[in-house]
C-alpha cells in the first residue's frame, strides 16, 4: 500500500512539473493585459490597441481580430501580438499573417498559439510571457 502511494506521487510530480514546463516554453502571454505588463517590466515600451480606428491598421491580420499588442525596445527590436476572437478566426488568418510575415529573419518567430498569431524577435517574444 505505501509502495503504490509513492509511485502515485511521484507520477503527479511527474505531470504537474511537465504541465509546468510546457506552460513555460510557450509564447507570448494569452492575456493582452498581462502581456503588456511583462513587456514593459522587461524594458520595452508597450501598447494594446483595441480600438476600431487602431485596428484598421491592421486589416491585413484577418477578420475577428479582437486586439493588438506591440512593443519595442530601444534598438525597435520588438513584437506584435495579435489576439482573434477565438482560434477559429486565428487559424483562418494564418495564411494572410504568414503572407505578411514571410521574410523571416535569424532570431525572428512568426507563430499560431490558440487565438493568437505572433511575430517578431525571439527576445521580445519572450519578454511578453
Amino acid at each position: 500500500m505505501k509502495k503504490t502511494f509513492i509511485k502515485i506521487m511521484a507520477l503527479t510530480l511527474v505531470a504537474v512539473m511537465a504541465c509546468t514546463m510546457l506552460v513555460s516554453c510557450g509564447g507570448p502571454n494569452a492575456n493582452p493585459d498581462k502581456a503588456v505588463e511583462a513587456l514593459e517590466k522587461n524594458d520595452y515600451g508597450a501598447e494594446k490597441i483595441d480600438s476600431k480606428l487602431g485596428l484598421l491598421v491592421y486589416s491585413w491580420a484577418g477578420d475577428g481580430l479582437e486586439c493588438v499588442v506591440v512593443g519595442l525596445d530601444k534598438n525597435l527590436d520588438g513584437v506584435t501580438i495579435l489576439y482573434y476572437e477565438d482560434a477559429k478566426a486565428a487559424n483562418a488568418a494564418w495564411e494572410k499573417v504568414e503572407e505578411h510575415g514571410s521574410d523571416k529573419e535569424d532570431g525572428y518567430v512568426l507563430k499560431k498559439s490558440g487565438k493568437m498569431i505572433y511575430f517578431g524577435s525571439e527576445e521580445a517574444v519572450k519578454a511578453a510571457k
